[in-house]
């Protein structure tokens, strides 16, 4: 990838992923999870081969593929959850990542509580009446599970090549889905998805490919408990975006209890400076 500021990456990260959620909700409603992430994520894979080739780094690397089969699973489980949606309510729940890490090595303190509290408040301010979490969010939940391994996996290949990394490992990704989606005779649903929602497809694809080098890029200059800082804020953006673009109704509370999150998020990853990542 280009050599761009740290800035610049700060921005493209939080553009990427904010926008990556509204896309793959667009992409995912009312169609098959795993059909979805096949197309979200063969197309990412596309995109960072042609990349790579072009930036003369065509090459495959063989570090990417355990942590894409535990990708594999994160991503379907994520894209589950954004297809089900909405995007204003199972987006708040994407830090939830950063409560697992904090929650496998606790040390309790004043601000680690008001934290988790401010945290616990936002996530029930966004559950709907009952109080009962939906099918999306569980989903959301289980990716982030599974993102804390991925991440930890990332976190020791710096020093590889970003874009070859990131090609082979959406690869590896494709590849593992592979078996389940002809399992279930699923590969007509994923042509008629990108036949119906071609946009929305691209953009998804796209978004991808972009959020996840930018994680591997700001792992080079910042650590991983900046880079969750960072990806946290998409949660409040990602938020907005899906109150007015699919019009989902009760913005205030919405995004007041997305902000209240993100700030118990901020506030979990820097008590323990060095930590977290």
């Amino acid at each position: 990838m280009p050599v761009v500021s740290l800035w610049v990456l700060i921005l493209m990260r939080l553009a990427a992923l904010s926008g990556e959620r509204v896309a793959f909700h667009g992409l995912g409603r009312n169609r098959q999870a795993l059909a979805t992430t096949q197309v979200a994520y063969g197309g990412a894979a596309l995109l960072l081969w042609l990349w790579s080739f072009f930036a003369g780094q065509g090459r495959w690397v063989g570090q990417a593929f355990w942590p894409g089969a535990i990708y594999a699973v994160s991503f379907t489980a994520y894209t589950q959850a954004l297809a089900l949606g909405p995007v204003s309510l199972v987006n708040g729940f994407a830090n939830a990542t950063v409560v697992m890490l904090f929650l496998l090595s606790p040390i309790w303190s004043p601000l680690p509580i008001l934290a988790l509290s401010l945290f616990i408040v936002g996530g029930v301010m966004l559950l709907p009446r009952g109080g009962h979490l939906s099918r999306g969010v569980w989903w959301m939940l289980a990716s982030g599970a599974a993102l804390v391994a991925g991440r930890i996996l990332d976190a020791g290949h710096q020093a590889l090549p970003s874009l070859p990394y990131a090609a082979t490992l959406f690869t590896v990704v494709v590849m593992w889905l592979t078996v389940p989606v002809t399992a279930y005779g699923l590969w007509p649903a994923i042509g008629a998805l990108i036949g119906e929602r071609p946009g929305w497809a691209m953009a998804a694809a796209t978004l991808n490919a972009v959020s996840y080098l930018t994680v591997l890029e700001l792992l080079r200059q910042i650590s991983p408990t900046l880079v969750e800082a960072v990806s946290a804020w998409a949660g409040v953006v990602a938020t907005i975006a899906g109150v007015i673009g699919f019009k989902e109704g009760g913005a205030t509370r919405k995004v007041s209890a997305a902000t209240l999150m993100t700030v118990g998020t901020m506030i979990l990853l820097f008590s323990r400076p060095g930590r977290m990542g």
